[in-house]
């Protein structure tokens, strides 16, 4: 007979803590193990990185949000199971998980970054930058971080690039960039592009600030040159400021990733609104305030401005213009019944380098010649009443003069709303259907400017906002859109109650995934909008969706919590605040 004999007090603590250092050492021999796979990565992998990884924001300089891996396709995407989950930091989560060799760098809100096993979620090592307090309104947004060599490049809320290393998350070097005590702060992290750190200023939203876009050295964070985004007095532009003076010239915040075309040497970087919104609070009447809403294309040498172009001369609206632009080589034969505007000088069927996705929040494809510029043309993927036309000669939009705004809390019916017919979420491009994949939404406001008087450090709301529903509109205000870059065609649309505001993620699989205001991940047939797999996260998703292989295996990850949202005009659509959650899924 076996006679069981109980444990004493003591030999159950003998007996846990072998359980726990057993536990701890074999972690520890895992994480180690995965940490040494870690290999270098080049430039040349960083403008044709390895289909299994994903090293940048939207996983290459194009801005394509596009992965080769096809493992997962239309045939099994109805399968898709979780492959684990991953609890992370409170706050504002619109990340983006990036992997290299099997490894998982995940920034997160406050400069909080983790590196964790891509295949099972194990904890490697992480890092918590210390935070800082200032009457200034910092994000906490931490979108995007870059690897190179062995380090991984961050750009921090205190507005410092700093370079950790990638097998330890210790520090190399830290350079600081702005002054985070008068507002200024990174919201849309760098990029390596050209051998060079790009990154954009944000936080220009205080008197005595500015904003600007830098390079620099990606071993020492060394500053290689600066471009102000907002002209001083005297500089190329500042005229379009009229008698402003260079402390009240505000704005231009340049608060999401740039693009790179390498054909070309170009940059191509999106800028914000003027400061404040309302050229009557900046008395800047008639004038263009240069280079806010525009694109402008930079010289990688130098940062010289080689071209822009201002979608919203002026600025009244809160109608940024930030977002990404997507490089690509297409024909360009425009159908004059699918676009809402074109440059009648187009010779039809000519194969040219674009500059094209939707930067800004009236929902607009614009689609531009890479190297000079010259428009070509525009269509509308959601309700809008800010633009009306386009200077073709000039190289602007044309506004609408029936929303001008003369006075004070002069109320108006603006469509979109300051939140934007899209906002940061990402479009998505697929090389393999040559289209463009919008998620935008039909929203609509009742606006009016507010007295402002700016003080050093401090914030001021410009305007007043309330959403409301698109007048004479049917309730459905998410809408998924893919759209042809040669012709602007739609091939197809999808339309539904609830918005679509996560960023899109393309796949050689044939696949397009995207995310909505009622939590749900879903994967679309990329040649005919059909919804192939869906799963309800718990929490809308703020990330950008990316995809990876390890060891043979391909993952779809994303994580939840925070990012924008349009709830006020869906009250049936609830969720409970936080509960952010890196979500990763794999086929059984």
């Amino acid at each position: 007979m076996i006679k069981l004999v109980p444990f004493s007090s003591v030999s159950l603590a003998r007996y846990s803590s072998l359980v726990l250092l057993s536990w701890l050492f074999a972690n520890n021999v895992l994480s180690q193990s995965a940490l040494n796979n870690f290999q270098n990565v080049t430039l040349e992998e960083l403008a044709d990185p390895p289909a299994k990884d994903w090293l940048m924001w939207r996983r290459t300089g194009n801005h394509w949000g596009h992965s080769p891996l096809d493992q997962i396709n239309k045939d099994n995407v109805s399968s898709l199971r979780l492959a684990f989950a991953w609890t992370m930091e409170p706050g504002l989560q619109e990340t983006t998980a990036l992997v290299r060799n099997g490894i998982m760098f995940l920034p997160q809100a406050c400069d909080f970054i983790e590196a964790i096993d891509a295949s099972d979620g194990t904890l490697l090592w992480e890092y918590r930058r210390p935070p800082v307090d200032h009457i200034a309104s910092l994000s906490c947004a931490n979108r995007n971080a870059t690897i190179y060599k062995d380090q991984l490049i961050i750009a921090t809320r205190d507005a410092y690039l700093v370079s950790l290393n990638a097998r330890t998350g210790e520090v190399t070097w830290e350079h600081q960039v702005g002054d985070w005590t008068v507002g200024q702060h990174y919201s849309g992290g760098p990029q390596v592009l050209d051998g060079k750190i790009i990154a954009g200023m944000s936080g220009c939203y205080y008197i005595n600030t500015g904003c600007w876009i830098t390079a620099h050295d990606p071993d020492t964070g060394e500053e290689l040159w600066r471009t102000n985004t907002v002209p001083r007095i005297g500089e190329a532009g500042g005229e379009t400021w009229g008698d402003v003076p260079n402390e009240q010239r505000r704005g231009g915040s340049a608060w999401m990733p740039a693009s790179y075309d390498p054909e070309h040497d170009l940059i191509y970087q999106g800028i914000a609104v003027p400061i404040p919104w309302g050229s009557i609070q900046r008395d800047t009447r008639g004038g263009d305030v240069l280079y806010t809403n525009s694109t402008i294309a930079l010289d990688a040498d130098t940062g010289e401005i080689e071209w822009y172009f201002q979608h919203i001369p002026g600025g009244n609206w809160d109608q940024d213009h930030p977002f990404e632009r997507i490089v690509v080589e297409s024909e360009v034969t425009p159908n004059p019944d699918a676009v809402s505007w074109i440059n009648p000088n187009i010779v039809s069927a000519e194969r040219r380098k674009l500059v094209t996705g939707i930067p800004g929040k009236p929902g607009i494809i614009w689609t531009m010649d890479a190297e000079t510029g010259e428009f070509l043309w525009a269509k509308e993927t959601n309700y809008q009443n800010v633009i009306v036309g386009v200077d073709i000669e000039n190289q602007k939009g044309i506004t609408n003069p029936e929303i001008d705004i003369t006075e004070i809390r002069q109320r108006r019916l603006v469509c979109p709303t300051t939140t934007g017919g899209i906002n940061w979420n990402s479009v998505g491009y697929s090389p393999d259907t040559n289209a463009l994949y919008a998620p935008t939404n039909n929203t609509c406001m009742d606006y009016y400017l507010n007295p402002v008087n700016p003080v050093v450090g401090g914030y001021h709301s410009s305007a007043t906002s309330r959403k409301i529903n698109l007048p004479d509109g049917d309730g459905q205000i998410g809408i998924f859109t893919a759209v042809d870059v040669a012709t602007g065609e739609s091939i197809w649309t999808y339309q539904q109650r609830a918005a679509i505001t996560g960023s899109v993620l393309t796949t050689g699989g044939g696949l397009v995934f995207v995310t909505d205001d009622a939590r749900r991940l879903r994967a679309f047939d990329a040649d005919t909008g059909e919804i192939l797999w869906e799963q309800i996260l718990n929490s809308s998703a703020g990330g950008f969706p990316t995809t990876y292989s390890v060891d043979g295996v391909q993952y779809i990850a994303i994580a939840a919590g925070g990012g924008i949202n349009h709830r006020t005009l869906t009250p049936e659509i609830r969720q409970r605040s936080g509960g952010n959650m890196l979500f990763v899924f794999k086929l059984p």
